[in-house]
């Protein structure tokens, strides 16, 4: 008799007909992402001012519809201290004001805006806030000058943004409503940054 030619191994292996799914047509639970590291990167100063809340940001949403959430940025230290806030995407939050200043004892209240159209995943947002020493003068100035590229922060923090549901994502939605929000979220939007522009204008009046 004639003997069959060899198969390779591989050819074997890559022939091997598709696994089936298990019986009863069930399909194998999602692998849940592991919590974010937030915690300080090394050489990263721990953040010294209050703030409130202190551990994560918790975001309201709904389909079509923006909310907001304030945010305290209380000094405790002796000395005047500017801030900075970084979001993870641009497109969904918006910072008013991003960039500041708080004086030894008083509180700021920064605004936290959200307005995607679709609910945001779950463990994957964050804000990043800085915070560095200045002087009197220098809280004169724009805040923006204080924060170059190479400034080394005396404090960071990191908090996980998190968002409470108040309807399903596949839910249906009025579109004149939904439009209307958007409007609404717009102008929201362009009054703070016209509040922004005549405060950076009286400061550059002043000098």
């Amino acid at each position: 008799f004639l003997s069959s030619p060899t198969v390779p191994l591989s050819f074997q292996m890559a022939a091997a007909p598709p696994q089936q799914p298990p019986s009863g047509g069930t399909t194998p639970a999602p692998v849940k992402k592991p919590p974010l590291n937030l915690a300080n990167k090394p050489g990263e100063p721990a953040f010294q001012l209050k703030l409130e809340p202190s551990n994560e940001v918790v975001l309201t949403w709904t389909k079509g519809v923006s909310s907001h959430v304030d945010m305290k940025i209380t000094n405790s230290t002796p000395d005047h201290q500017s801030y900075k806030v970084k979001c993870t995407d641009n497109n969904i939050f918006r910072v008013r004001p991003p960039l500041g200043f708080v004086e030894p004892g008083q509180t700021q209240i920064i605004k936290i805006f959200q307005s995607s159209m679709t609910l945001p995943e779950t463990n994957r947002h964050f804000f990043a806030l800085y915070h560095k020493k200045c002087t009197a003068e220098d809280s004169k100035k724009q805040p923006r000058l204080i924060w170059k590229s190479d400034t080394k922060p005396d404090g960071v923090i990191r908090l996980l943004a998190v968002f409470n549901s108040t309807e399903s994502a596949s839910a249906p939605v009025d579109n004149e409503k939904t439009e209307g929000s958007k409007m609404d979220a717009v102008r929201e939007a362009k009054k703070e940054d016209k509040k922004e522009e005549k405060k950076e204008e009286k400061k550059e009046d002043k000098k």
